[in-house]
């Protein structure tokens, strides 16, 4: 009998603990990760544990939208910060003369007339 300590992520995850290295490699665990399982020598054989992949693909869609949620609001947080150094002058929006909408002939293009 082994007695592990272990810490609580308060996280959703499609694994119920994760074990490092040293712990695998103490219990002589081979993990699949394909096949989401692990095997390890047991009294009466081969154990294995097995992940349910519905569960995996979950948590792994709700990891990614909680990332890009994060990283969208780590970019707003950053743009605010910077707006706040701008000059309020240099956000001004200066009155120009509007730009002809309908298209103009270039001046230097001259007009050749073929001859029939």
């Amino acid at each position: 009998m082994e007695y592990l300590t272990f810490e609580v992520a308060n996280f959703k995850t499609s694994y119920h603990a994760i074990l490092g290295r040293p712990m695998l490699a103490r219990f002589m665990v081979i993990p699949h990760h394909t096949y989401l399982v692990l095997k390890m020598l047991a009294p009466n054989g081969v154990l294995s544990i097995y992940g349910d992949v519905d569960t995996l693909y979950k948590c792994d869609t709700e990891a990614v939208q909680l990332a890009e949620t994060l990283e969208y609001s780590a970019k707003a947080t950053a743009m605010v910060a910077e707006v706040q150094k701008v000059d309020k002058e240099c956000l001004t929006i200066t009155e120009m003369e509007p730009t002809p909408t309908a298209l103009q002939p270039d001046h230097r293009v001259k007009k050749i007339y073929l001859g029939l």
